[in-house]
């Protein structure tokens, strides 16, 4: 749990469907009790005006953390034209940026459990809020020897990433969803969302676990090396010798409901994670590691490469 939970927990009690609803036609005609659901196609996930996700980003600090950071002058873009993927942006007018701070793609969804998974759960199409897309960035920032460029990183990171996670855990509270659901795209993702996800199927968290104990002090626990060395395909598991190991893009989520929380806390999912961590023994390529890094001028850190590098992709 992180440590903005029980804080969240007492302003999404104190939010109502009016305040997040601000600016919606026959809006008065509805309750202001906090417990009405539906789903209207022309708002954010089918709940939200943009009034009212101005509202929540209000209420609960998030636009405050952003000012501490030394922005200002906050502008939400929101679409909705594609109803199976929601978009929002948060855009800085002090400084001004043209990149967004923030930009969030979600939408409605369901778990289908497969295979040994089916037998472990009763529903055969679980209610989630998938997240596509999250990017969090500080466009005007410059990556240091301490924070080197990640995978898939153009800006060092916000560090709101805490906040966002219990932001979604709310909407799928508010959404009558059982769970929130990503796919993270790089290990340094996973890493980070582990703090409160967990793969759904018990092999893969398995697998993750594993690099986790065999990557990380491979590298003395520098993460950009291991998420680049991940990245890179250079690392092999040594139970499977002939091909470097390819990461794995696999549903990570954070139970809501109790079904979920059980599966996850269930004898049978934590046998199966166990199972899978002794079919894992990773090793890194440990000198083309070294070069890559270098090249690009992670490590040894050098700004001047780092900037030649990240303009040519």
């Amino acid at each position: 749990m992180t440590r903005y939970r029980d804080r969240y927990q007492q302003i999404y009690s104190s939010l109502t469907r009016a305040d997040l609803q601000k600016g919606s036609e026959g809006l008065a005609e509805l309750s202001a009790g906090p417990d009405l659901f539906g789903y209207d196609s022309d708002l954010w996930l089918g709940f939200y005006t943009k009034e009212g996700l101005r509202t929540a980003l209000e209420k609960y600090g998030f636009l405050v953390d952003l000012a501490d950071l030394g922005f200002s002058d906050f502008r939400l873009e929101t679409r909705t034209d594609n109803p199976d993927q929601h978009l929002l942006r948060i855009f800085a007018e002090q400084p001004s940026c043209k990149e967004p701070l923030t930009e969030l793609v979600v939408r409605r969804d369901f778990l289908r459990p497969y295979s040994e998974l089916a037998d472990y759960l009763t529903d055969s199409h679980i209610p989630v809020l998938t997240v596509d897309w999250l990017l969090l960035q500080d466009p005007r920032a410059k990556f240091t020897a301490q924070r080197p460029p990640l995978p898939g990183q153009r800006y060092p990171g916000l560090g709101v990433g805490a906040q966002v996670l219990e932001l979604l855990r709310n909407a799928c509270l508010r959404l009558n969803l059982a769970g929130l659901v990503t796919v993270p795209s790089y290990f340094h993702n996973a890493l980070f969302y582990s703090a409160e996800f967990r793969y759904f199927d018990p092999f893969w968290q398995g697998a993750f676990l594993a690099a986790c104990r065999d990557v990380m002090p491979a590298v003395e626990n520098f993460v950009p090396a291991a998420s680049w060395a991940l990245h890179w395909k250079m690392v092999k598991n040594r139970n499977e010798p002939d091909r470097p190991f390819s990461w794995f893009h696999q549903l990570m989520l954070i139970p809501v409901s109790e079904l979920l929380e059980d599966y996850l806390d269930g004898r049978w999912y934590k046998q199966q994670v166990q199972k899978s961590l002794t079919r894992h023994d990773f090793e890194i390529f440990k000198d083309p590691l070294r070069r890559n890094l270098a090249s690009r001028g992670i490590h040894p850190f050098d700004q001047e490469k780092i900037d030649e590098w990240i303009t040519s992709v």
